[in-house]
């Protein structure tokens, strides 16, 4: 979310990935939030399992919302 390119476009990895979880209180119902809460306890527990996923095409602003990723493959 937070990594830059410096001027030569070689990435800046940022210290920490972070991801936004923005939820709009008025549209979603409370099981719409206890699956998410599901889902995310899910992803802790199989955490040595996950694959993580690369940036293939970024825009210029606003990165973490409209870039494209693919599956980093080992």
């Amino acid at each position: 979310m937070f990594g830059k390119h410096d001027e030569k476009g070689q990435l800046i990895p940022a210290l920490n990935e972070l991801v936004c979880l923005a939820i709009p209180r008025r549209v979603y119902t409370q099981s719409h939030i206890e699956n998410v809460a599901e889902v995310f306890e899910r992803v802790v527990k199989e955490r040595q399992n996950a694959r993580g996923y690369k940036i293939i095409w970024e825009p210029s602003f606003l990165r973490s919302f409209t870039a494209k990723f693919e599956p980093v493959i080992p």
